[in-house]
């Protein structure tokens, strides 16, 4: 809480202070409430942005910055690394809606009160979003991390499975190829050999054989 011109009394200043710590100490979420008597013509932005610079280092964080007597006050600046990943319509289309709900409260300090509420509830369901989204990737990461390493298992035991049995089936193939050559037409069998002319076994490549004198009417 800034409040240099003590806009706020100390009783509502502890009840804007205190939930916006606890806020800050469970939940990582960063809520600084600035109230100024005037900002010197710069941009509300501009001013929000520089207080968050100085002040918030938490990756979601936001600014309500006040000047009593303005009209367009509260204004809601979220901030932080977080808000860079959601969609800029979206939360220019929620800050509007937290303000304007913050802006019709009756009275002065009012406002600030509940601008302080709806940023701080804004911020923290962001964050709980994203640790969800962030918590449900990683279960999606791991699930198809299971998913693979259990088709690989089971693509290691059907390979091995099934090489046990095409060794057998090739085998039982090859034996029945061999079987119908041995019955088919183009399958010559082993020649069996035996004497020739009686003699007890064969003669080399210059053996002769005498036959004797031929018959008498040979010659006729």
């Amino acid at each position: 809480m800034f409040d240099p011109s003590g806009h706020l009394d100390s009783v509502l200043a502890k009840a804007i202070s205190d939930p916006l710590e606890e806020h800050l100490k469970n939940e990582g979420v960063d809520v600084i409430v600035v109230v100024l008597p005037e900002l010197g013509g710069l941009p509300p932005e501009q001013v929000a942005r520089s207080f968050a610079a100085a002040w918030c280092a938490t990756s979601l964080h936001g600014v309500v910055l006040h000047v009593p007597g303005n009209e367009g006050s509260p204004w809601i600046f979220p901030g932080g690394k977080l808000v860079g990943y959601l969609d800029p319509a979206q939360v220019r289309k929620a800050m509007d809606e937290a303000q304007r709900r913050a802006r019709s409260e009756a009275k002065d300090p009012d406002r600030v009160k509940a601008a302080a509420t709806e940023a701080a509830d804004l911020l923290r369901y962001w964050m709980a979003n994203a640790l969800n989204r962030t918590e449900m990737i990683h279960f999606e990461k791991a699930r198809m991390r299971q998913e693979l390493e259990t088709k690989s298992q089971q693509w290691k035991i059907v390979t091995t499975v099934g090489a046990a049995a095409v060794i057998p089936l090739i085998a039982g193939v090859w034996i029945l190829v061999i079987l119908l050559r041995r019955q088919g037409p183009g399958y010559f069998q082993t020649p069996h050999y035996q004497p020739r002319l009686g003699a007890p076994h064969a003669g080399g490549n210059r053996a002769v054989v005498d036959l004797g004198p031929p018959p008498v009417d040979f010659y006729r």
